[in-house]
């Protein structure tokens, strides 16, 4: 509140010095000034970004001829591997409450793990060792990221998000059964 009213008088004092030095100029003073919070994109929008390009690659892929999926999908979900890595590693390094509630309410999470799922989802009964050794890396993935939210948050926030987070992770083990190579009889 006082900073409030401090920057009010600023304002208004810069608005009388800038009417003084130009009497000729009359009117709305204005002020070039960015006031968003943020210029860059945060790095859960450029990851959003990213997982909704592989989400279209996969959608191309499926759409496209039989012969080349099992390849494309071995090199989309490596890309999507990395995707989440660096989603994991940006989670934990700028993890506070008030950076989860944000994340909560815009919908952020829920939006990626959706569109997680619905990628390896495309993968399923195709037994590749590749698409297998991907899909478990990224599995490990999110199955580390709710090891660290269910050591970090509050046990009362924990108690919410972990079993929900604990369902997607099998749901996502499920996946990855379905793409085991088969072995040679």
């Amino acid at each position: 509140m006082i900073f409030l009213r401090s920057l009010c008088l600023a304002v208004a004092a810069i608005s009388v010095l800038a009417q003084q030095s130009h009497p000729e100029k009359r009117g709305m003073v204005k002020v070039f000034l960015k006031s968003g919070v943020r210029d860059a994109p945060s790095a859960y929008d450029s990851t959003i970004h990213k997982i909704n390009y592989y989400r279209g690659l996969t959608t191309d892929t499926m759409a496209g001829p039989k012969s080349d999926r099992e390849a494309k999908l071995v090199s989309i979900t490596a890309g999507v591997l990395d995707v989440v890595k660096t989603y994991s590693r940006d989670f934990e390094a700028n993890l506070s409450l008030l950076d989860l509630v944000n994340i909560g309410n815009s919908g952020q999470m829920p939006e990626f793990g959706n569109q997680l799922y619905i990628i390896l989802r495309s993968c399923k009964g195709i037994h590749n060792e590749t698409l297998y050794n991907n899909i478990r890396a990224i599995s490990t993935e999110v199955d580390g990221l709710g090891s660290f939210m269910a050591q970090k948050l509050p046990s009362l926030l924990s108690g919410i998000i972990v079993p929900v987070f604990a369902k997607y992770s099998n749901r996502i083990d499920a996946i990855e059964k379905t793409t085991m190579p088969r072995k040679a009889a």
